[in-house]
């Protein structure tokens, strides 16, 4: 499924009580283009002055479902990539856009004049950060400045699986992975004490700068991602007999509980983890690494590699020093991922590699302070965020 998403990372006052800091690379731990086409949003929130009453226009009308990925049509040459892919993200700062003095009811009327316009302007640049805006930094002003600027909420497309916690669900504002025990995982209402940044990447320029051979070929082979794992270690010790009547049905059984717990196709099969035990994986449907953007045309590059890859994400554990999945148990072996191509033979070490640096090559590193906001095209930017350490409090809104 694909919409407009806003993520809204909301930075609140400081806790009185805070775990130990300590420090904190600047690694990501994700970079991934969203299940569904959105915007994202990030703030923080002390509160906010009141503001006048509210158009018949800016009237919320709920939460509705979110549109399915479109995948388009798989016209794309590798030729494509010699076009320049432009302005990437610009920051929008209240203090250059208006005076000093401005009221909440200004910055109101300053979204309401981007709204004719605010979606063409995200299919332009990927994303938009706003920066230092008063109404941004509560729930409430959050809600208004985005029926100011004319968006359509829908459901967090990760709902279905229970990934996100709701700050206030009627109004489709979700938590964005703020615990201190997920902390090497995902995305802010309070800014982190250290770490934490959003992480952007334009998918115009990937699909430009990764290496020719590989583009070519994933887009042939198009790409499967393993979307879980559960570790069943204790088979290989059973008798073959044993285990041969008991692969089937315990295969049928976590197909039923999967495909309860998820809202698209998966396929479940027998394989080996890593450290060559038994365990049952779960594999999403094949899909294109690049398709067009469905209002511009542009080929972008829209495969999380950098995200699902095993290997990628225990190079990044050496690096930051953080524990390994494959060493972990219960819910980070079931939530550990990997990525295939389409006929489920491997990346290379080098293409993964690669895939790396051209990734850390064109990250776009965005701090986040109360108030500030980022918008995104999630057609166009893959997204991630930091590793971080402290309390942070920051949410997720989706649009059409």
């Amino acid at each position: 499924m694909r919409s407009l998403l806003v993520v809204l990372a909301l930075a609140l006052q400081a806790s009185a009580l805070l775990p130990s800091v300590r420090t904190v690379p600047r690694r990501p731990v994700a970079l991934s283009p969203g299940r569904r086409r959105t915007f994202h949003m990030s703030t923080t929130m002390p509160e906010a002055p009141a503001a006048s009453s509210v158009p018949a226009d800016e009237t919320f009308k709920g939460v509705g479902p979110c549109p399915f990925t479109q995948w388009g049509p798989r016209d794309v040459s590798v030729e494509e990539r010699s076009k320049p892919s432009g302005e990437f993200a610009p920051e929008w700062r209240k203090e250059d856009l208006m005076a000093a003095d401005a009221s909440v009811e200004d910055e109101l009327n300053y979204f309401r004049s981007l709204r004719p316009d605010v979606k063409s302007k995200l299919h332009q640049y990927g994303a938009i950060i706003l920066r230092g805006f008063e109404l941004t930094k509560t729930s409430d002003g959050f809600q208004r400045m985005y029926l100011a600027l004319g968006l359509d909420p829908c459901d967090d497309p990760l709902s279905s699986v229970a990934a996100r916690d709701a700050v206030d669900k009627d109004k489709g504002v979700y938590e964005a992975v703020n615990k201190e025990s997920r902390s090497k995982y995902f995305v802010c209402f309070k800014a982190a004490d250290e770490g934490g940044e959003f992480l952007l990447a334009d998918g115009r320029k990937l699909f430009r700068e990764l290496d020719e051979d590989f583009v070519e070929a994933a887009y042939e082979k198009e790409v499967r991602f393993i979307a879980a794992e559960l570790p069943l270690g204790f088979m290989d010790a059973l008798h073959p007999g044993v285990r041969s009547f008991l692969e089937e049905p315990m295969l049928s059984l976590a197909s039923m509980a999967a495909k309860k717990k998820v809202d698209f196709d998966i396929d479940l099969i027998w394989s080996k983890d890593t450290e060559g035990e038994s365990c049952i994986h779960v594999i999403a449907p094949a899909q294109p690494p690049v398709v067009r953007h469905p209002e511009t045309g542009e080929p972008v590059w829209f495969c999380n590699v950098h995200s699902h890859s095993d290997y990628l994400r225990v190079q990044r554990e050496e690096r930051d020093g953080t524990v390994e999945l494959s060493k972990t148990t219960g819910s980070s072996r079931l939530n550990r991922t990997d990525i295939r191509f389409g006929d489920f033979s491997k990346f290379s070490q080098k293409w993964l590699d690669m895939v790396d640096r051209t990734v850390m090559d064109n990250l776009k590193w965005v701090k986040m302070s109360p108030g500030d906001v980022v918008l995104l095209d999630n057609y166009m930017t893959l997204h991630g965020r930091n590793i971080f350490s402290g309390v942070r409090k920051h949410a997720v809104t989706w649009f059409k």
